[in-house]
C-alpha cells in the first residue's frame, strides 16, 4: 500500500509532456490548373480573414509568381527572336488581374483540360485578355 502513494508522488514530480501545436505546413505550390482550383476552393473555406495568411495562399501566391515570370521570359524570348508576342500585356504590376480573376479565368476551362499545367493556362489567359491588336478583355 505504500507503494501507490509513493508511484503518485513520483508521477507528480516527472516532467508533463504538454502538446504543442505544430508549425502550419507549406502546401504545396499547384502545378494545374486542377490543384490552383483546389486550393483557391480550400481559400474560400478558411474564410477571407484566415486566408490571407494561410498556407495555401501563399503557394497560389508563389505559383501564380512563377507562371507570370515564365511568361514574361517568353515574351522576352520571342521579341529577341523577332517573333510577334503573344500578347501585350501592360508592364509587370500594372495588369491589375487578382486572384480571383486568375481563378475565374482558370474555371472557364473544361474539365477534360484543368490537368494543363499551370504555366500554359496562365500564358493562354495572358493571351485573351491582352490581345496585342485590340483592347483588354
Amino acid at each position: 500500500m505504500l507503494l501507490f502513494p509513493a508511484l503518485l508522488a513520483t508521477l507528480a514530480a516527472a516532467p508533463v509532456a504538454v502538446p504543442v501545436p505544430a508549425p502550419a505546413q507549406a502546401a504545396p505550390v499547384p502545378e494545374t490548373v486542377e490543384q490552383f482550383l483546389e486550393q483557391a476552393d480550400a481559400l474560400v473555406r478558411i474564410g477571407d480573414e484566415a486566408s490571407a495568411s494561410s498556407p495555401e495562399a501563399d503557394a497560389i501566391r508563389i505559383a501564380i509568381q512563377q507562371a507570370a515570370t515564365a511568361y514574361r521570359a517568353s515574351l522576352a524570348e520571342a521579341e529577341q527572336r523577332g517573333a510577334p508576342p503573344a500578347s501585350c500585356p501592360p508592364p509587370p504590376g500594372q495588369a491589375q488581374l487578382s486572384l480571383g480573376d486568375i481563378a475565374a479565368d482558370f474555371r472557364a476551362f473544361p474539365p477534360a483540360n484543368r490537368p494543363m499545367p499551370l504555366e500554359t493556362a496562365f500564358a493562354l489567359v495572358m493571351t485573351l485578355r491582352f490581345p496585342c491588336a485590340g483592347k483588354p478583355k
